[in-house]
């Protein structure tokens, strides 16, 4: 019986050294591919594409405040409740958020603060059955105290307000 050696080509591949290089080269290119967009990061002008990206979501700088459009719900004695993006239109998050934006901007503001205060009258109970009033608002917002708790708006813009008119 013949003993076989690494690399004799009998098993019909190339051999495990070959293989093993090529696999290991292959492994140094992907690698490569995916950490060469980090460079971005330290050029002034900086280009991101698909499919390989410098990840600018996790790398720019954050303002320190944030304007947001978004619903509020107001009881009879005046809590302020953050109103889920739902009621107000179909879809994700970002696009609703975007959807009510634009709204907000071209003054259509009321018909989607008509349509969530709508299906807030439907719901009936649940953690909104106390609110009275629901309004369209920008918010602006500091983003360290927001996280940390403070969830009152350094200033705010109503857009349309509209009451919820339940049935007994």
């Amino acid at each position: 019986m013949r003993a076989l050696r690494p690399g004799s080509g009998v098993s019909g591949g190339t051999g495990w050294i070959e293989e093993g290089r090529v696999a290991g080269a292959f492994r140094v290119a992907m690698l490569a591919a995916v950490l060469l967009p980090i460079t971005q990061n330290w050029r002034r002008h900086k280009r991101d594409g698909f499919p390989l990206s410098y990840y600018p979501m996790f790398t720019l700088r954050r303002r320190e405040r944030l304007s947001v459009v978004h619903l509020v719900g107001l009881t009879a004695g005046g809590e302020r409740h953050l109103i889920p993006y739902y009621y107000s239109g179909t879809g994700g998050l970002n696009q609703v958020r975007r959807q009510l934006q634009r709204l907000a901007h071209s003054g259509a503001a009321d018909a989607v603060c008509e349509r969530a205060a709508r299906r807030l009258a439907a719901k009936g109970d649940g953690p909104f059955a106390d609110v009275v009033t629901v309004q369209v608002v920008r918010g602006q917002y500091r983003l360290a105290t927001y996280f940390a708790g403070e969830k009152e708006p350094l200033s705010e813009r109503v857009y349309a307000a509209r009451p919820v008119e339940r049935t007994s």
